[in-house]
């Protein structure tokens, strides 16, 4: 189970700096605006991915709930995965009020 909160973690890392990236490019105007519905998508289509994960874990385990931490298993870099989503989270909403 550590070894899949860790890759769960490390994907939603890259997703979400990626995502950053591509909204920074489409504020300056690099990119179109059809990458940004993509890339969104893709980010939504993985929450949804992890969720229905932590639902069949928590069928399989017969527990109450399962939670899934994406800050603790990746300890090494943990305080610069917070930066990245506050990264993501200013550069979102910067492309919505510029959009």
């Amino acid at each position: 189970m550590k070894n899949l909160k860790q890759i769960i973690s490390l994907i939603l890392f890259g997703a979400f700096g990626l995502s950053g990236v591509l909204n920074i490019l489409f504020l300056f105007k690099i990119i179109k605006k059809e990458f940004l519905y993509i890339e969104f998508f893709v980010l939504l289509l993985l929450v949804c991915i992890i969720s229905a994960l932590g639902i069949i874990v928590k069928n399989i385990r017969k527990d109450d709930f399962v939670t899934i931490n994406i800050f603790t298993p990746v300890k090494e870099i943990g305080r610069f995965y917070r930066w990245i989503i506050i990264f993501w989270v200013a550069t979102y909403f910067l492309t919505v009020i510029f959009k």
